[in-house]
């Protein structure tokens, strides 16, 4: 999986997408890595695009897809 730097994000590191298993797997600046489940790809371009990522998609992510920690 393709892991894209957010260097204006406080909170996310690196964001990365698997399509086929629609994963979302996001690294947090606090070391935690956990994998988001049956995202939509459009939530992942959302979070690219967005100035905020994790203020402005957090919420609704945690709140709606189950999820794993990988590390």
């Amino acid at each position: 999986m393709e892991m894209h730097a957010l260097p204006r994000s406080r909170a996310v590191e690196e964001l990365g997408y698997d399509p086929a298993a629609r994963s979302l797997r996001v690294h947090f600046r606090g070391g935690g890595i956990y994998d988001y489940l049956d995202v939509p790809a459009e939530i992942f371009a959302g979070l690219l695009a967005s100035a905020h990522p994790w203020t402005e998609w957090g919420a609704h992510i945690k709140a709606t897809f189950g999820f794993r920690r990988v590390q």
